[in-house]
């Protein structure tokens, strides 16, 4: 169905954005409410996950446009800011769709079901169309229950696009994204954010078949910030880190032999300690 491939294309871009975090540069050396319900029985709807929780500040980076990168003094900083500079146009990409039709809700007045689920109805233009957005939260206990719906125009049918569960007002949260259009192989990938013993952290994992297993992860433990990607489960990891100080470091296969390569404060190449 035409109306579901820029959406299958979104999901996909998590192996896109491992390809673009490894690659090679030439540079000489990827309802607001305040309450969270407690029961099924609750007349407050269910908090929607704030779109911050889903988003990676990147400003760190700003000051490579202002380097002279033919001198070579930078490479290491460069490099790192031309991989984050991929990463986070494949992070929007990939988030683009299934946030705005889930964060639409906001702008619509949900009603509670005989369940103790509560439902929002709305429409949402894609790719030029129009499509019918069902949501469904389902409060239970600390957990909220999602599940969101794609209704084609003209059409009576309802598609699971993505489920999952958020707690603490939707501060965690994990979905799971269908392939629309693979009936044999339906779960194409996770999301999920939160935090955890490195700080903030915002998580992609794909589950399609030619990179099963594939990790991208950002975190944010201000002062110190760092993306890593793994190759499947269990595989090694490459990252890029830095410190709010200035200072930092990145670790790729494709560059300086697979060796750590640092930069100081002042973002000039440095042998790592």
């Amino acid at each position: 169905m035409y109306l579901f491939r820029p959406l299958r294309a979104a999901s996909g871009l998590m192996a896109l954005a491992a390809i673009m975090f490894l690659v090679a540069f030439n540079l000489g050396g990827c309802s607001e409410s305040e309450n969270t319900p407690t029961s099924p029985e609750t007349t407050i709807a269910p908090t929607l996950p704030s779109t911050e929780q889903l988003e990676f500040d990147f400003s760190f980076f700003g000051p490579a446009d202002q380097l002279d990168k033919s001198s070579g003094e930078y490479d290491n900083f460069i490099n790192a800011y031309l991989r984050t500079v991929l990463l986070d146009v494949m992070a929007h990409l990939v988030l683009a769709a299934p946030v705005e039709a889930f964060s639409n809700a906001i702008h619509t007045v949900p009603t509670v079901q005989p369940d103790g689920s509560w439902r929002w109805t709305y429409d949402w233009q894609v790719a030029g169309e129009r499509v019918g957005i069902v949501l469904l939260g389902m409060p239970a206990g600390e957990v909220v229950e999602w599940e969101l719906y794609l209704v084609p125009d003209g059409t009576n049918l309802e598609y699971l696009w993505f489920s999952g569960t958020t707690t603490d007002n939707g501060e965690d949260g994990h979905w799971v994204f269908l392939d629309l259009d693979d009936e044999d192989f339906p779960v194409c990938g996770e999301i999920a954010w939160g935090t955890n013993a490195d700080g903030r952290f915002l998580e992609f994992i794909s589950r399609q078949p030619d990179s099963y297993g594939d990790r991208l992860a950002f975190y944010d433990n201000d002062p110190d910030f760092r993306i890593e990607f793994t190759l499947g489960a269990g595989g090694d990891s490459s990252f890029i880190q830095w410190h709010a100080a200035g200072d930092g470091s990145l670790k790729i296969p494709d560059y300086n032999n697979g060796v750590e390569a640092c930069w100081n404060i002042y973002q000039q190449n440095v042998d790592c300690r």
